[in-house]
């Protein structure tokens, strides 16, 4: 489960600083999706870099499965960011463009969870099959594959890990309609049967709509 209190955010220091993250609470548990929405600078962006521990919070606190995650004196362990995965907006740039999907996900693997040889390629197999990925795809290099194959994959190496909580920015904002619609379905099915929560940022209404619920987020007031 994800619990997020009263978190917000600045900008700035001293005199220059602003808010730009109103004080938001939300709680997702296993097997939700929780679509983040909200005007263009409301901050959904950067409540999504808070929950995965790119930016501190400037007040409040974020709790995974009942622990301290992150707030604003500390971020995430390095032995627990596993439990926090994000799907990329531009998923071939978050790819080693000289290693195959599956040296990748063996990497991320390897690094987060300490699996390798037979556990390894068990989990990647797993959720290449949660993703829809075809296990063919998993031999390729990032500029071989289409965006729909890249974010497939993307999705694929963060279920991998086996996380608590997966954080999805704009996931299809660079896709086709068709690509778009076969890849969001994708994700909310793998998020559904790995019993894993979802924070997702979107613009897409229709895309909102086919998650568990959703939240709206408010610019916080002009100085």
């Amino acid at each position: 489960m994800l619990e997020i209190r009263e978190v917000t955010a600045m900008h700035g220091r001293g005199r220059r600083a602003r808010r730009v993250l109103a004080p938001t609470s939300l709680r997702i548990h296993a097997g939700e999706s929780v679509a983040v929405v909200g005007r263009s600078g409301a901050g959904k962006s950067t409540l999504a870099d808070i929950v995965l521990g790119l930016r501190p919070a400037a007040d409040g606190g974020v709790a995974v499965s009942g622990e301290p995650w992150c707030g604003p004196s500390h971020r995430p362990e390095r032995r627990r960011r596993r439990l926090v995965q994000g799907v990329p907006q531009d998923p071939a740039a978050s790819f080693a463009p000289r290693s195959t999907v599956r040296r990748s996900i063996e990497q991320a693997l390897r690094r987060l969870t300490g699996a390798a040889g037979g556990d390894a390629e068990a989990m990647i197999r797993r959720a290449a099959e949660l993703a829809h990925l075809d296990l063919g795809l998993l031999d390729r290099r990032p500029a071989e594959l289409s965006g729909g194959q890249a974010q497939r994959a993307a999705i694929a190496r963060a279920l991998a890990v086996e996380p608590a909580v997966l954080v999805a920015d704009e996931p299809t904002s660079a896709l086709d309609p068709e690509t778009a619609l076969s890849v969001s379905t994708a994700l909310l099915a793998g998020v559904e049967a790995a019993r894993i929560g979802m924070l997702l940022v979107t613009h897409d209404p229709e895309l909102a709509a086919r998650c568990s619920r959703t939240t709206t987020i408010v610019a916080p007031p002009a100085p």
